[in-house]
């Protein structure tokens, strides 16, 4: 098993996928890793939504929308300095935006997808621990997959304008928030490192020699 650390500073955004399924006890095992997340007062908010290929091809339509709706919302010089250190499988004869669209469109192919889910919550305090909650067991939920030899994209994007459609596709009750989607199966590319910034320029330190 793959120690914290190689999995920490290996893992990637996978944005292609093999059509081999993932097997159901597989999932499974990453739902109970993404459930073992620290949560504020225990509440262990998230819900989750695993979705089979079979259904995510129906979902196509949509996705696109949510992607041209994106673009134009900041336009598409905006939209390819916005991804340009994003890595993105070849395809759509070198043009990024189009790659990413296609990636929107299908989820890179994924075999499964799992969304998750919050209650709607009216106080804002206790909406900001549940975000942060969630996003913990996300992590988990990457970091595990990725351990198990299986790829992940964490998204959110098709949300901005889609979330509706996409939650009444999923079955989402209306008591329940998606907040995020990710992507899940065995990569078919090799995604690059991305650029990270310096965390010193990012860091106070207080009471330190």
């Amino acid at each position: 098993m793959m120690d914290v650390d190689t999995a920490i500073y290996t893992r990637r955004s996978v944005r292609k996928y093999k059509r081999t399924p993932v097997p159901k006890q597989l999932v499974q095992e990453l739902l109970e890793a993404a459930n073992m997340a620290p949560s504020a007062t225990n509440r262990q908010p998230w819900e989750f939504v695993v979705v089979n290929r079979s259904f995510l091809d129906r979902l196509e339509e949509t996705l696109k929308e949510a992607f041209q709706e994106r673009v134009a919302s900041v336009s598409e010089e905006a939209m390819r300095r916005a991804i340009k250190d994003l890595s993105l499988p070849d395809g759509a004869g070198g043009d990024r935006l189009q790659a990413l669209g296609a990636f929107y469109r299908t989820l890179g192919g994924a075999p499964v997808a799992v969304g998750v889910c919050l209650p709607r919550e009216k106080d804002p305090w206790v909406w900001k621990n549940n975000i942060s909650d969630s996003a913990a067991a996300i992590e988990n939920l990457l970091l595990a997959a990725w351990g198990k030899g299986l790829g992940s994209c964490w998204m959110t994007g098709p949300l901005k304008g889609r979330a509706d459609a996409i939650a009444s596709f999923l079955g989402v009750p209306a008591d329940r928030e998606l907040i995020a989607i990710i992507a899940l199966g065995y990569p078919d590319h090799q995604p690059s490192v991305p650029p990270k910034k310096d965390v010193a320029a990012k860091t106070r330190w207080i009471g330190f020699d």
